[in-house]
């Protein structure tokens, strides 16, 4: 019986800190069609074009991007901000959407660094 009491505790913790990031048809993000959920250092990448991307359950100290190409590299960036954020298309439409881990910054080349200054290896 007690680790099943331990076992709830893991469980609900796990579910309270993981990011939510939504791809919506529609401006505003009102039109959701797709939703998903990862803790951060995660990108979203659904197939097709999203006019609008949702960033929730996250902290203000969480750097998010959203991406007019797939795969959330640095080259298709093209918005980057923190926390909780609702981004709409500008020219291009959005096809992926980045959400790191609270702390983290986008170094000059490109690369994620945390918040002591240490490399994140993603390979």
């Amino acid at each position: 019986m007690k680790s099943f009491a331990l076992f709830v505790p893991l469980i609900v913790a796990a579910v309270v800190n993981s990011a939510v990031v939504t791809f919506s048809t529609g401006l505003g993000c009102n039109s959701v069609s797709q939703t998903y959920r990862g803790n951060c250092n995660f990108c979203a990448d659904p197939p097709g074009d999203w006019s609008s991307v949702g960033f929730s359950e996250i902290g203000g100290d969480n750097r998010v991007t959203v991406h007019n190409q797939n795969s959330c590299t640095p080259a298709s960036q093209v918005g980057q901000g923190f926390g909780p954020a609702c981004w709409n298309q500008g020219a291009t439409k959005l096809r992926s959407a980045w959400v790191a881990c609270p702390g983290q910054r986008l170094a000059e080349n490109g690369t994620i660094v945390d918040d002591d200054g240490a490399f994140i290896d993603f390979a």
